[in-house]
């Protein structure tokens, strides 16, 4: 099954915003975010095979397969701007997926916004709320942990993209320092990080804000050019 879920209408989306979840996420986190943001923003998401709508699946044959996986999915999204979103572990993947659309088409997202990331201290945390929930989840958060764990970028040039940090107040994670500092390595670009209310997974728990700052930033992306309110 294919890695992208589409949560928008395509004839009213003029840039996407392609997301990727935490450690053991799937691309249903997304879903509703096609009706809060500004309806020129699109909305799709990527997930990993074994989870949501890809459950069943092997899990991903490590690292460089999974991001050749989701370069080959997001291929039709690409005659519009696209902009990368990760969270955690996501995020991860986000920024080797945007090398590998720069090696295949020569060209980057227009930003990428890398949320409760710190590259340094890579982690796939949850939460656990119980036994039956655990059973089902400890076997993805291993495949996920596999993934990470196989990454090998090697030297590469830094992205030429925006990249925006996002980070949680209160998140036992993630040290933002850290994370800013990680992050600054990645591209020639650097844009002050953004703190919000919130533990590690604050894109959740405080989304309101999050998304009134990611439509700002996809805004500011092409100068304001492209995005209408709701």
């Amino acid at each position: 099954m294919n890695a992208l879920r589409v949560w928008s209408k395509t004839d009213e989306v003029r840039m996407w915003l392609i997301c990727l979840p935490p450690g053991g996420g799937d691309a249903r986190l997304f879903r509703d975010w096609a009706g809060r943001l500004p309806e020129g923003l699109g909305v799709a998401a990527l997930e990993l095979p074994g989870r949501g709508g890809r459950k069943g699946e092997p899990w991903a044959d490590g690292a460089e397969a999974a991001v050749g996986e989701f370069a080959d999915a997001v291929e039709p999204l690409l005659e519009r701007p696209v902009l990368l979103f990760g969270h955690s572990m996501g995020a991860v993947l986000a920024l080797d997926l945007a090398h590998e659309l720069r090696a295949r088409h020569g060209r980057e997202p227009l930003a990428l916004i890398a949320a409760a990331s710190e590259l340094s201290r890579p982690r796939t945390p949850t939460i656990l709320t119980s036994a039956e929930f655990l059973a089902e989840l400890l076997p993805v958060l291993r495949a996920d942990l596999g993934v990470a764990a196989d990454r090998n970028p090697g030297a590469r040039a830094p992205l030429t993209c925006p990249v925006h940090v996002y980070l949680g107040e209160q998140d036992p994670m993630v040290d933002g320092l850290a994370a800013q500092r990680d992050w600054a390595a990645q591209t020639t670009r650097e844009q002050p990080p953004r703190s919000f209310p919130g533990g590690h997974f604050f894109v959740q728990e405080t989304a309101g804000p999050v998304l009134a700052a990611l439509a700002e930033d996809a805004d500011a992306a092409v100068g304001g050019r492209l995005l209408r309110s709701r």
